[in-house]
């Protein structure tokens, strides 16, 4: 047997496992900070997270965009039921946004994001809630809405209406049923 055709059996599986493989970020872990009223949101390593990719802008600027969005969703049901007396602080560690990204064969250069059932929203994270500066409640999460696709949705301007909902719903859940 020859070694030149295994040879190039290595060589060609390590250029596959390389284009497959999502690439390791390169120097200090990034994370975000972002509050809205009585709500903390630190979003751990996001280069880690599942699906966070943009489709039309610059990934570091959708990043952002993406955070504070959620965060303030997030915080149009939280804050007028947390008052001046709670907070809710949350450590993201992993976001999948619902959908997959395309290339778009189009003359722009944007990627699309195709939503479908396949790929339904998914957010993980931990949680306290506090009183007075005192945990009342904390716990770690793991969100997924299988379902994010039924039921009529409104035309409206939230640019991320599934991840919103689900931490909406989380929220009325775990959260809400422990505010006095």
């Amino acid at each position: 047997m020859s070694i030149k055709p295994l040879l190039c059996g290595i060589a060609l599986a390590s250029v596959l496992i390389g284009c497959s493989s999502k690439p390791e970020p390169e120097g200090p872990v990034q994370n975000f900070l972002t509050k809205d009223g009585q709500v903390t949101i630190l979003w751990k390593d996001p280069a880690k997270y599942a699906d966070i990719e943009s489709t039309s802008m610059l990934q570091s600027t959708f990043e952002k965009y993406l955070f504070s969005e959620l965060t303030e969703e997030l915080g149009k049901v939280a804050n007028p039921k947390l008052g001046d007396a709670y907070q809710l602080e949350l450590e993201v560690t992993n976001v999948d946004l619902p959908g997959d990204v395309k290339p778009s064969f189009d003359t722009g250069a944007d990627d699309i994001r195709v939503v479908s059932d396949l790929y339904p929203p998914k957010m993980a994270f931990t949680y306290e809630l506090k009183r007075d500066g005192q945990v009342v409640k904390q716990g770690t999460e793991k969100l997924s809405d299988m379902s994010f696709l039924f039921g009529i949705e409104p035309i409206g301007n939230d640019p991320f209406p599934y991840m919103g909902r689900m931490m909406e719903e989380w929220f009325r859940k775990a959260i809400e049923p422990e505010l006095n």
